[in-house]
């Protein structure tokens, strides 16, 4: 079993995920979106670190085991930040015991979107965005791709919900 000290999935829980058809990868502490800028992950332009990272509340990662599939949860397209948390506690009645789904930190959505890229040579998401959990005085942050060579675009969204879907990632409980 895992333990809140190693937030990781049991192996049992793992090879579920794994034959499940859900890639797992381990998220570092400290992570935070300028950080993953200064490593040169590929992101689309300043505006969002220029004009509107000092209105985010954003923490820096944990360490954690995070399990995604690259696509976003069906039925969650357009729907707002609200709409989608609701669509997750459904989705949790599907995820192994032990753990469950959440919306992701937009740094952990860009590390895993950048390091499928690495892996696969393809952009998970490609002209599409997910909300991401930090709040900003409008709504949420969002995380998209679009185009091949800068994709990755963070900002905030209104509370419409309008494009925007979300990209389910399943982390163990802690305590369990």
């Amino acid at each position: 079993m895992s333990t809140p000290a190693s937030r990781e999935f049991a192996p049992d829980t793992a090879a579920d995920l794994r034959r499940s058809g859900w890639t797992i990868v381990e998220i570092p502490a400290g992570l935070t979106l300028a950080l993953l800028r200064q490593h040169g992950a590929p992101f689309r332009g300043d505006r969002y670190f220029r004009d509107l990272a000092a209105r985010v509340v954003e923490a820096p990662t944990r360490t954690q085991s995070v399990a995604y599939r690259p696509a976003i949860l069906p039925g969650s397209l357009n729907r707002r930040y609200d709409e989608c948390e609701e669509l997750l506690a459904g989705f949790n009645r599907s995820v192994p015991v032990g753990c469950r789904a959440i919306i992701g930190q937009a740094a952990v959505y860009v590390q895993i979107l950048w390091c499928h890229c690495q892996a696969t040579g393809e952009f998970p998401l490609a002209g599409g965005y997910t909300w991401a959990s930090e709040t900003y005085p409008e709504g949420h942050l969002v995380v998209g791709v679009f185009g091949r060579e800068r994709p990755l675009v963070v900002g905030p969204h209104p509370k419409s919900g309008r494009g925007i879907g979300v990209m389910p990632l399943i982390v163990p409980e802690e305590g369990v």
